[in-house]
């Protein structure tokens, strides 16, 4: 038998982490063996995050051990990591938005320049080998800022995949993806998984899980808590040792429109991405938007917010045409949009939770342009408690938080910007089952008090449980509307993949 047969190439022993008064990992042990793919599943803050950072070096471990392929290491940096053969695909694509796709896929990589000078047909050769490798859709030489979120996910894992790691880590990999994407994702793993690479999947779609692992790791509070087979595992099962209890319905009940009311209608608007759409919004409704990456669905959420150029159409409020040329403008008429790319659009990592809150509502807080500490610190904390926010305190860095958190700040600007029309565009990506099920009722409470919402997701399961009627997107336009029964499941998928 030879030996990476029965020497696991990753083993953990009793890992320990603390942030001050936060104990973030509790005496983690894990074995993964040679070529498999085990799942690394938990709610947000469960510890899959801080586990991985140290094993790819940006975090110190407290006390433990770290052995690869049976030796011991102390992996001090993301370079020592990589130079061991461990790399990471961040849930958020990590790249330059300047510069080309295969600059991006080779930049920090050697064997490329030569005096100074950089051999651009070597690189851009060696960057489309392993796009064909592959079998991914991608330009080389478009520049990344022109891609969608999706397109640069895939960039980053070519990236990744350049380095030929012994293991590699995805956290949240397809966060921004559609089904189409999901697939072509599954095709590269299944292809890695042949090559014996190992892998560390982290995801909250169980579905994807089921599909590709050979192991499933449970975290929770800090702990592994469970190690199993995937073999004829049930979601519910594990849903319930994800949050330590039995899985509660994952949506609130459903309630009719409060009143048959338009509050917001939009006719034949049309922008770059967009054409000829027309649809309305009930007063006190929550509104589907389905369709794969890159139908127009952000897009429309842009027009209709201002950040997009309207070449023609019209937008009418409680029945009255509104002209809406800046998200100045959309505030102004009492809508507020928290976006899809929350990291990037929505918050200003590097500000406190309180400075990114108080954003959206500078009036609400200030008499005369001077802001009100007190007014400022009252208003973040009532919104902290009433949200159910995980944190040290209003001052935390907004980029410290997990994914679940981040999100419930968006939902604290949409408050404190008190609209009467709210567009979340995929509000739930990347985030566990339990901070979705906290969204989802909040969502609700929202609805009860009378704000209207758009919900745009690529989860039909998710827009049928929170909407009362769904619209369908593809190419830009709308290809038909449903109601959210289960049993338009199917209809709802053909108008989404119809040519």
């Amino acid at each position: 038998m030879r030996e990476h047969e029965v020497t696991p190439i990753l083993e953990l022993r009793n890992i320990d982490k603390h942030f001050s008064n936060v104990h973030a990992l509790k005496s983690v042990s894990l074995q993964i063996r040679h070529g498999e793919t085990m799942a690394l599943i938990g709610e947000n803050g469960a510890g899959k995050s801080t586990l991985m950072k140290i094993l790819t070096g940006v975090y110190e471990k407290g006390s433990g051990d770290i052995f690869i392929e049976g030796k011991k290491h102390n992996i001090t940096s993301p370079s020592y990591a990589k130079k061991i053969g461990i790399s990471q695909v961040y849930q958020q694509a990590e790249l330059i938005p300047e510069l080309t796709v295969a600059e991006n896929i080779l930049i920090g990589e050697m064997g490329f320049s030569s005096k100074g000078f950089i051999n651009w047909k070597e690189l851009k050769k060696t960057a489309c080998k392993f796009i064909e490798k592959y079998q991914l859709s991608i330009d080389p030489d478009e520049k990344i800022k022109n891609m969608s979120v999706a397109n640069r996910q895939l960039v980053s894992i070519v990236k990744v995949l350049l380095r030929n790691p012994k293991i590699l880590i995805f956290d949240e990999p397809t966060a921004v993806f559609s089904n189409l994407e999901v697939n072509l994702l599954m095709n590269i793993i299944n292809q890695l998984k042949k090559d014996q690479i190992t892998i560390i999947y982290i995801s909250h779609r169980l579905e994807e899980v089921f599909r590709i692992a050979d192991r499933i790791a449970i975290m929770r509070d800090g702990y592994v808590v469970s190690v199993i087979d995937n073999i004829n595992v049930k979601k519910e099962d594990l849903i319930q040792q994800m949050l330590g209890r039995k899985s509660s319905a994952m949506f609130p009940e459903k309630e009719t429109p409060v009143s048959e009311e338009k509050i917001l209608e939009v006719k034949n608007l049309s922008s770059e991405k967009i054409k000829n759409i027309s649809f309305f919004l009930k007063q006190g409704e929550i509104l589907g938007i389905a369709g794969l990456v890159g139908s127009g669905r952000t897009e429309l959420a842009r027009a209709i917010y201002g950040l997009d150029r309207i070449k023609r159409g019209n937008i009418y409020i409680n029945g009255k045409e509104v002209k809406i040329k800046s998200p100045i403008d959309a505030v102004k008429h009492g809508l507020f949009l928290a976006p899809e790319d929350r990291r990037g659009e929505g918050l200003v990592l590097v500000r406190s939770i309180k400075d990114n809150i108080i954003l959206s509502n500078f009036k609400n807080i200030s008499r005369c342009g001077v802001l009100y500490t007190k007014k400022e610190n009252s208003a973040t904390q009532d919104l902290m408690n009433e949200l159910s926010i995980k944190a040290d305190s209003i001052h935390m860095m907004a980029g410290k938080l997990s994914g679940g958190n981040q999100q419930k700040v968006i939902i604290a600007k949409a408050l404190l910007a008190r609209p009467n029309i709210l567009i979340f565009d995929e509000p739930t990506q990347g985030i566990d089952v339990g901070a979705k099920s906290e969204i989802y009722a909040l969502l609700m409470k929202m609805k009860k008090e009378g704000i209207s919402i758009i919900f745009i997701s690529s989860e039909i399961e998710e827009l049928q449980g929170i909407c009362t009627r769904i619209i369908v997107m593809r190419n830009g336009a709308i290809m038909g509307e449903v109601d959210s029964e289960l049993e338009n499941s199917e209809k709802i998928l053909n108008l989404m993949y119809r040519s």
